[in-house]
């Protein structure tokens, strides 16, 4: 190995993350996602008050090619208003992260097409 990160799996986070929860990381098919949120101006003028943020989730079981493609990448949500949301993002972040606290904690059953 040449210590290169060519896949967020190559990073000490990730080898600690499955340290730490072993039982998840035997697991291939459980899910591993990664939030990331970026605003824009969607008129392209610099001058005008209103932003947009989008609040996407990325799926990191993927290979390194594919994991930042446009069609694997979920828009979770939208945060229009007149101005960025700065420090006040949790409140909207909240029921986002909420369902991902119930996904880590309770599961999903979902119907598993390799094993029929």
């Amino acid at each position: 190995m040449d210590d290169m990160i060519r896949h967020p799996a190559d990073c000490t986070q990730w080898k600690t993350f499955d340290c730490l929860y072993q039982t998840f990381a035997q697991e291939p098919r459980n899910l591993r996602l990664a939030l990331a949120s970026d605003g824009m101006n969607p008129f392209g003028n610099l001058t005008t008050n209103h932003s947009s943020w989008l609040v996407l989730l990325m799926i990191y079981n993927l290979p390194p090619w594919l994991c930042m493609k446009r069609k694997y990448m979920l828009l979770s949500m939208m945060i229009a208003g007149p101005k960025q949301p700065g420090n006040d993002i949790d409140v909207y972040l909240t029921p986002l992260i909420e369902d991902l606290s119930n996904l880590w904690v309770d599961g999903v059953e979902v119907y598993d097409a390799n094993e029929k």
